[in-house]
């Protein structure tokens, strides 16, 4: 049996995992856990998805939320949603799919459950050079566009008076909110996420993080006509929130392959931004093999 490294444990790799048959497969995960941008940061009682936010239950990919589930990594909420803040969209319950302890939960019940070895906080250095020749089609393999996105998290010492708990475009600047209470299930002091324009991201791109927090404390206060006091701040940047075109729709390709069948190139990219994209794209891979009828 050939032995197989899968190099990150974001969830298009442990789908690819998940789908492949028993295989001596090991992980390199830089991080010192599974998930990518797929997670929870944690302060004192305060919990954040900062990353990836929730689940559509309606996105048409079969089989994955019906694990999840199976596995004890999510459940379903209902929560205030507003599609257009800024232009005073009407309100909607929308029912969704989060984390059953924060986001996380999905990438470390499913890495847990596939009980394969991984390497944490390890460093892949260098993989043997090739030329471009070495990938199949490697002259029409395009070059995937990521977005920047900058990332707030915020917790109030009482509540802003908001009429929705998630929802787009509260202003220029920002493109997304979520409470993350309701999420958590804790009550105490008001938490939110804040996701900056990729637009905005791209021209305040080094931005000093201070400066950045205490703009979107101001522009939420004066939306809301609160006087909270946020009594938590911290703030990063995904370099590579997600691709504004998938590999699919740029090239009709679900992965980049070597013409050896050794070396294989995958991620939500391949699909889409969105988590079941990322799943779908380890399930294609998975599939590819097979029909390979590769000896691993």
């Amino acid at each position: 049996m050939k032995k197989i490294a899968v190099i990150g444990t974001g969830l298009s790799a442990l789908s690819l995992a998940h789908h492949l048959p028993s295989l001596d497969i090991t992980f390199f995960e830089k991080s010192w856990r599974p998930g990518g941008r797929i997670s929870t940061r944690r302060h004192e009682d305060y919990a954040f998805d900062h990353g990836a936010h929730y689940i559509k239950e309606d996105h048409g990919i079969i089989g994955f939320n019906e694990y999840l589930e199976k596995i004890g990594a999510t459940k379903n909420l209902n929560g205030a949603f507003c599609s257009n803040i800024q232009n005073q969209s009407s309100i909607e319950e929308k029912r969704i799919i989060v984390g059953q302890k924060g986001i996380e939960s999905i990438p470390l019940k499913f890495h847990k459950k596939l009980r394969y070895p991984t390497e944490f906080s390890s460093h892949i250095k260098k993989i043997e050079s090739r030329n471009h020749e070495y990938f199949i089609d490697y002259k029409n393999i395009p070059t995937p566009n990521f977005d920047s996105i900058w990332t707030i998290m915020l917790a109030f010492d009482k509540r802003l008076g908001s009429p929705f708990q998630f929802g787009y475009h509260l202003n220029q600047e920002i493109s997304f909110l979520m409470n993350q209470n309701f999420k958590h299930e804790f009550f105490n002091e008001e938490c939110w996420v804040v996701n900056m324009r990729a637009e905005w991201t791209k021209e305040y791109y080094n931005i000093e993080n201070y400066v950045l927090e205490d703009y979107v404390i101001d522009k939420m206060k004066k939306f809301f006509g609160s006087s909270s006091k946020a009594i938590f701040k911290k703030s990063h940047r995904w370099r590579y929130a997600y691709s504004k075109k998938s590999l699919l729709e740029l090239s009709n390709k679900n992965f980049i392959e070597s013409i050896d069948h050794r070396l294989y190139a995958l991620g939500d990219w391949c699909q889409g931004p969105s988590m079941h994209d990322a799943w779908l794209a380890g399930k294609k891979l998975a599939k590819h093999f097979s029909e390979l009828r590769l000896q691993i």
